[in-house]
């Protein structure tokens, strides 16, 4: 069940629930650079978007299925990024 909604922003509790990664563990990556807030007043009251949500369900993957350590994950994450973002550009430059 996608609990989710385009456009959508979430509280750190939010994500905790959607996600079932503790808020513990969602402020280390973002500490790490994992995972970008939409708005950060301070650890507590981080904002995220669907993305971010995106992001925190594949390091959940990633690590459950492969076991993936903090410095595997990010260039892992940022390979997917890219990947991600060359398929959009493609898909941009199909509907010219």
């Amino acid at each position: 069940m996608n609990e989710s909604e385009p456009n959508a922003i979430y509280t750190l509790e939010t994500v905790e629930r959607i996600t079932h990664i503790s808020k513990d563990r969602i402020v280390l990556y973002y500490r790490h650079g994992l995972v970008s807030p939409i708005q950060a007043g301070g650890e507590t009251d981080l904002v995220f978007d669907d993305e971010a949500i995106h992001k925190l369900r594949r390091i959940a993957f990633l690590l459950s299925e492969y076991g993936i350590n903090q410095d595997g994950l990010r260039a892992f994450s940022s390979l997917l990024n890219e990947v991600e973002r060359l398929r959009e550009e493609v898909r941009f430059l199909r509907e010219r």
